[in-house]
């Protein structure tokens, strides 16, 4: 398979897991565009070194991830003296009162769910990221380094600090 075929087949079986990880590092739209496009480029760059020793999408979330750590570094290099980034405003199309009202609560929730993940530290990021992938432990723990039974006592512990996280900033009104 040449190059740009196995480019289109990994993109297309892995566009998805690569944006959820880009919204769980970045939550300005401009700057998670243009972190997708990194991990892309990335991705393209090192195609040909893929060995196989793993699963392609365990490779391909090694390739993110750490893409992302590196933009974020450069982002809080570039950002020291700015204040935070901007809330990204909720679009949502004219419908039913009810229907608009439940999609806005939603969106709420997954936008604080975010939050919360970004204030856990890289490597909490990277596995609650790939819980929401649905990865098994195993898969996991393969990426992380971590063992399966360690896989799965982290996870229980950021879902509890998740959990809190969002509690505390529910009560806060934020």
């Amino acid at each position: 398979m040449d190059k740009n075929t196995l480019f289109k087949q990994v993109l297309e079986e892995n566009k998805d897991r690569i944006y959820r990880i880009c919204c769980a590092y970045e939550r300005n739209q401009a700057e998670r565009d243009d972190l997708y496009q990194e991990i892309l480029i990335n991705i393209w760059k090192n195609l040909e070194k893929f060995e196989g020793r793993s699963a392609i999408s365990t490779w391909i979330y090694r390739i993110a991830v750490n893409t992302s750590l590196l933009h974020i570094q450069k982002e809080n290099k570039r950002n020291s003296l700015k204040s935070d980034i901007n809330e990204n405003t909720l679009a949502v199309p004219e419908t039913a009162a009810e229907d608009r009202e439940n999609k806005i609560e939603t969106g709420k929730k997954i936008d604080l769910l975010y939050e919360c993940i970004n204030q856990l530290s890289s490597l909490d990021r990277l596995i609650i990221s790939m819980v929401l992938e649905d990865l098994s432990y195993k898969e996991i723990a393969d990426v992380t380094g971590l063992t399966v039974s360690n896989t799965g006592v982290r996870i229980n512990r950021i879902k509890k600090e998740l959990f809190k996280l969002m509690e505390e900033r529910g009560k806060n009104g934020n």
